[in-house]
């Protein structure tokens, strides 16, 4: 995928609204949300837990792939220092962190359970490790005490070490999927009388095509092959889903409390670069490769017809039984959302994956188009995370459409800044609260004027963690993780969150905002000023060991203030690049819709 200028203006789109061709240049405050929606944040066990090797845990690939103990890191792992052997040590100080979500407000948490430390070689002839059982006894215990809803992931990808070897080669190999539904099972068992809402996989594009295909995550060479190994492994994944859900509705227990089960997908959402044909298909295959090869099979019962031309034999197919297992297998639809890009036709050449043509097959050139961005979509500290929050609303309108107004609920969205910034900048993060400001206002504008059934939205991440291959070099959290002390530092961007919870609105950003920058792209007025800047960290109120928190007068006074007209609108200009900007009134892009293109950004 390549940066590309922003398209030229007066271009005439036949692509699907909202926004057709017409894109918003700053997104509004004040939107209100229907009762009863779910705000929460999320984490997985390997980047935030730690205690890799300690009361019983098993070895997962991702130790293996990053080095820990006497592992070599992976070749296809970046930063080769880092590795979670310890990560925020939230094995050890759970209790702390749980508490800091609740004086953040928070009632729904997600998070994963790590296979490796229940099942130490990833079955149950292997045993079953009782400390590990108790640990997410004692964390979910925690959470109810603080009346926060647990959302449960099964497998955030890591796999037991010892389900991925020459002989059982991880999710390339079928046998793997009566051992996730025994994991499966056994996670019912335990905590299905706590736990209301489940989730079977974490982003199954991600490990298969980056882990099996590229090599670039866990496991990695030389267990990657871009050309087969996403398909065959993304169709061992299907058919563990469905076993899993299976499972799930077959324990009475379960069903009698009412529980809910689904699995989680991710989609950076693909935008027509033009209004011809072969463009808008193009685009079309880019959202069916990433996202419906994993959604068609559970909400159609079977893979996009794109694929199943294109691919042939490459994409293994389902039995009438094992599709009419996976058809209706999932409760709702989550999805985890950061970036959207646009699309160009790029048919293959001739002689496209024919043996002796030197053109060997891959994932990236199977769905015939070229991606890029403009440069007017402001770029996070990952280098593919593009800010472009009406490309959550179009994606979240594809899903409604597609799949026939499934619940919806966001379970990842968020930004990313530098790993090296210091405390004291980290929690200035004006570019994070503009990022959710803005795009859940999206999110709030696809349920009140779409009809989108969104139920739900769950901001990446409560804490900075180990962002796989990158190590600590990106932080994601709305808290500010110091790896050196594990002292937890409250960003902006979590106090306007507090906000948002509060309210159940798209708050207004401004009194969370510090720097002049941010503040002139949201078009603050000076009696909203809430500076954190030239804060000092002994100035912060520490809320219990571990844990500081800004104690910036005007942050408590916003906080302070919430329902009693603290929102407002405001004008704004483009920002600078990594901002994003928020406006009086919402555009009114209706006449403006098939006529004129603004640049595409945040």
């Amino acid at each position: 995928m390549g940066i590309r200028e922003p398209l030229a203006p007066k271009v005439s789109f036949d692509i699907a609204r909202p926004y057709a061709g017409a894109y918003p240049s700053a997104y509004a405050s004040g939107g209100a949300f229907p009762d009863g929606f779910v705000w929460g944040l999320g984490t997985a066990s390997y980047q935030i837990e730690g205690a890799w090797n300690e009361d019983g845990r098993g070895p997962s690939i991702w130790d293996v792939f990053s080095g820990s103990g006497d592992y070599e890191p992976n070749d296809g792992h970046e930063v080769k220092e880092d590795n979670g052997e310890v990560a925020c040590d939230h094995y050890h100080r759970y209790k702390e962190d749980v508490a800091l979500a609740a004086e953040l407000g928070l009632r729904n948490y997600r998070f994963s359970i790590a296979w490796p430390r229940l099942m130490p070689n990833g079955t149950l002839a292997g045993g079953i490790n009782p400390k590990g059982v108790a640990f997410y006894h004692n964390l979910i215990d925690e959470l109810r005490a603080h009346d926060i809803e647990p959302f449960v992931t099964l497998y955030h990808w890591d796999l037991p070490q010892a389900l991925q070897t020459t002989a059982l080669r991880g999710w390339l190999d079928r046998a793997i999927v009566p051992l996730f539904r025994e994991f499966a099972e056994l996670c019912f068992r335990e905590y299905g009388s706590k736990v209301k809402y489940w989730t079977t996989f974490n982003e199954a594009w991600t490990f298969t095509v980056l882990g099996y295909g590229t090599g670039s995550k866990a496991p990695g060479k030389p267990f990657a092959d871009i050309a087969r190994y996403p398909y065959i492994t993304g169709h061992n994944v299907l058919l563990a889903h469905a076993e899993a859900v299976e499972a799930f509705r077959a324990d009475p227990t379960l069903t009698a409390a009412g529980a809910k089960i689904g699995i989680t997908n991710n989609c950076d959402f693909t935008e027509p670069g033009s209004s011809s044909a072969e463009d808008i298909a193009a685009a079309e295959r880019v959202n069916e490769w990433w996202l419906a090869w994993f959604t068609d099979p559970i909400w159609l019962g079977h893979y996009p017809a794109s694929m199943v031309q294109k691919l042939g034999d490459r994409l293994p197919s389902f039995s009438a039984s094992e599709a009419a297992k996976l058809k209706g297998s999932a409760d709702f639809f989550g999805l985890n959302h950061y970036g959207s890009r646009f699309a160009t036709h790029a048919p293959s050449p001739a002689g496209y994956g024919v043996a002796g043509s030197g053109l060997e097959a891959s994932y990236w050139g199977d769905f015939e188009a070229d991606t890029w961005t403009t440069a007017e979509m402001p770029t996070a500290a990952s280098v593919w995370l593009f800010s472009v929050p009406w490309g959550l609303r179009k994606l979240l309108n594809w899903v409604d459409q597609r799949y026939a107004h499934p619940p919806i609920y966001v379970t990842e969205n968020g930004w990313s800044t530098p790993g090296e910034e210091s405390a004291q900048e980290g929690v200035v993060d004006d570019g994070r609260v503009l990022f959710y400001h803005n795009y859940t206002g999206e999110v709030q504008r696809a349920i009140v004027e779409d009809g989108v059934d969104v139920r739900g939205y769950f901001a990446w991440s409560l804490m900075d963690n180990f962002e796989w291959e990158r190590g600590y070099s990106e932080r994601f959290g709305l808290v500010y993780t110091d790896f050196e002390t594990q002292e937890r530092h409250v960003k902006a961007s979590a106090h306007w969150y507090t906000a948002a919870m509060a309210t159940n609105t798209v708050a207004d950003p401004c009194p969370f905002l510090a720097t002049p920058e941010a503040r002139a792209a949201a078009r603050c007025s000076d009696d909203e000023s809430c500076s954190l800047e030239g804060a000092s960290l002994a100035g912060r109120r520490a809320l219990h060991p571990f844990i500081v928190v800004a104690s910036s007068v005007c942050v408590l006074a916003a906080l302070a203030m919430l329902g009693v007209g603290l929102y407002r609108r405001h004008t704004s200009t483009w920002p600078a690049k990594g901002m994003q900007s928020v406006e009086t009134e919402r555009a009114t892009l209706a006449s403006a819709q098939g006529e004129d293109l603004p640049d595409a950004g945040a």
